[in-house]
């Protein structure tokens, strides 16, 4: 059997160092499990108690696997040296493990539950009932995996408080009275409240909406510039200059001003640029936001002129496919002034509504004795205190915990940074406590768990509170051969964040020590539950598009502006495209009440 090494084994000899912290980037396939079990058997080797070790997964499953794991190489440690390569740095490591074991009389194979290795939810859980005068839940109660029932009954008591607060009557009215959409609505923004309760809190969510629409629209603008082909606005100024002007004559309120005085220069990708941009989509798209194929005196174009002529020669440079077609039919929908003052009174309406839904969901929780995750985390957080008033639980964890794992980092949610956060806030660099967080934002699935794959990219570029960072990628795919990867990566790469890497390139091992088999084409269909014959493929296909559009996107406002996209996705040439950035900024409530 082939020795060969992977191409990252330098990369995973490091992420060993029980003295550093990191963030790996470990795609499918790529031995994450392996890694992480290696990494606890080094600090073994390092700590005075295997509990001062805390390693947090988002499954039992996944706990009870890394567990097993673990004790399973910890049980090799103490036989002959493996045969195969790959198996010997583990038995080095478990080896050091169990002297280490020995020294300190842990019996770690005759008591593993000292190994602490457990589910997010069941560390929360466990800080609440520490401190449960604190949590403010008294004892532990019952943990829900669906809490709808309990959001909707919150929304409805929320309502029925409509004759003594003005802000409640606003609403039911600011939707035509239906309060079944009122309660759907409120019932929405109570299983996210974890997003946006910390907003209320310091009393500035308005101001972040605004920030965030603005930010939103300017990133879309930002893609928009960037795919614009080279020298696009000096070849379109002054047709259109003329063009604008000649329908200005007879319409002066076509929207199309912006473009009189284009001295040229390529528009900035900012706010007060929104209306160049939407006016040059009006002169270059059709009502449908395909590209202009023809112009006369309706667009402003004379016949037989030469900037007609130049105008048209211009646009049968392009094929209409190219991706600043669509960039630009997006931005035609865009808001261009933010939020206006008759949106911003319903929005601080709003804000008193979700204030006092919040307040009912909590004496719903009392009542039925029963809580959602959202609640136990952050009553978790309530439990540990601040970092400048911390509870007697965060103190003595502070001198209990010296490293912490995280597996499946892309899963996890604001509220849980929030918590690893408070958690590390009085580690200091260089005192020998350390933070691995292990995942790969392209497997990020528990979205509806409030999973932010965010959280992922922000703390690989800034770390994680005062904690530095190492950043790592694994490369090596151990799971599939490379034209399946490179297929993936192809396909479904366009609908993922640019900042996310993609997944392993390089060649599985496993296909080192044997010839590889003939590549294939690989055609994907979407079909949609039922629809199992044949014949009945291609009618699907549009409708297979946005069942994969609808998993995909991470938030879809229900009054979108955009439209889904017309090709079907059926083979390797085809990939989904993404929504702007605008349309998913703001809660599907705010979109409504606001739009």
């Amino acid at each position: 059997m082939s020795s060969k090494q992977p191409s990252d084994a330098a990369v995973r000899a490091a992420a060993i160092d029980p003295t550093a912290s990191f963030l790996i980037q470990a795609p499918a396939g790529s031995g994450k499990t392996e890694l992480l079990t290696d990494r606890i058997l080094a600090l073994l080797a390092t700590v005075n108690r295997p509990e001062e070790i805390v390693a947090i997964t988002f499954t039992r499953k996944a706990a009870s696997e890394m567990h097993a794991r673990v004790l399973a190489k910890l049980q090799a440690g103490q036989g002959p040296r493996p045969i195969e390569p790959h198996k010997v740095r583990g038995w080095e490591l478990a080896q050091q493990a169990m002297h280490r074991d020995k020294a300190q009389g842990w019996n770690l194979l005759q008591y593993p539950a000292r190994l602490a290795i457990r589910t997010i939810d069941s560390f929360c859980a466990y800080l609440v009932r520490a401190m449960p005068w604190v949590s403010a839940l008294g004892g532990m109660p019952a943990v829900t995996d669906n809490a709808r029932e309990h959001y909707e009954a919150a929304a409805m008591a929320t309502l029925g408080m409509a004759d003594d607060y003005p802000c409640v009557a606003r609403l039911i009215a600011h939707l035509d009275v239906d309060v079944r959409m009122a309660r759907d609505l409120l019932a929405d923004m109570l299983a996210s409240r974890d997003q946006w309760l910390p907003l209320l809190a310091q009393g500035r969510m308005a101001d972040y909406l605004m920030n965030s629409l603005e930010r939103a629209v300017e990133a879309d603008l930002e893609r928009l510039a960037t795919a614009m082909p080279l020298g696009w606005a000096s070849s379109l100024a002054e047709p259109l200059r003329l063009a604008t002007e000649m329908r200005a004559r007879t319409d002066p309120a076509q929207g199309l001003s912006p473009l009189l005085d284009w001295d040229g220069q390529p528009f900035d990708a900012d706010m007060a640029s929104v209306s160049a941009w939407q006016a040059l989509a009006a002169a270059l798209l059709t009502d449908k936001n395909t590209l202009r194929r023809s112009v006369d005196k309706r667009q402003g174009f004379e016949a037989k002129s030469e900037y007609k002529d130049t105008f048209v020669a211009w646009l049968k440079q392009a094929s209409g496919d190219e991706p600043w077609v669509e960039a630009l039919a997006d931005i035609r929908s865009a808001p261009n002034d933010g939020y206006t003052e008759a949106q911003q009174e319903v929005l601080g309406v709003l804000i008193e509504v979700l204030w006092l839904a919040a307040a009912q969901l909590g004496v719903r929780f009392t009542e039925k004795a029963e809580v959602d995750f959202a609640e136990i985390s952050q009553r978790a957080l309530q439990a540990l205190g601040s970092v400048d008033d911390p509870s007697d639980v965060l103190l003595s964890l502070d001198n209990a915990i010296q490293h912490i794992l995280v597996d499946e980092f892309q899963d996890t949610s604001q509220t849980q940074i929030d918590l690893l956060e408070r958690l590390t806030s009085g580690w200091q660099q260089g005192d020998g406590r350390t933070l691995f967080l292990v995942g790969d934002p392209m497997q990020s699935i528990y979205r509806f768990r409030k999973a932010d794959v965010g959280c992922f990219l922000r703390v690989r570029e800034r770390g994680l509170g005062d904690i530095a960072l190492t950043a790592l990628e694994l490369r090596e795919n151990f799971r599939s051969q490379a034209n399946l990867v490179e297929w993936v990566n192809r396909t479904c790469g366009p609908v993922f964040h640019p900042r996310a890497i993609r997944l392993s390139e390089r060649l599985s091992i496993r296909h080192l020590c044997r010839s590889m088999t003939p590549k294939r084409e690989l055609v994907l269909n979407f079909i949609p539950s039922g629809c199992v014959k044949p014949k009945r493929a291609q009618k699907v296909g549009r409708t297979g598009q946005r069942m994969m559009m609808m998993m995909m996107a991470l938030r879809r406002p229900r009054l979108s502006p955009c439209s889904w996209p017309s090709k079907p996705c059926s083979s390797t040439r085809t990939a989904p495209t993404p929504l702007p950035s605008w349309c998913g900024h703001v809660h599907t409530l705010t979109e409504l009440c606001i739009g």
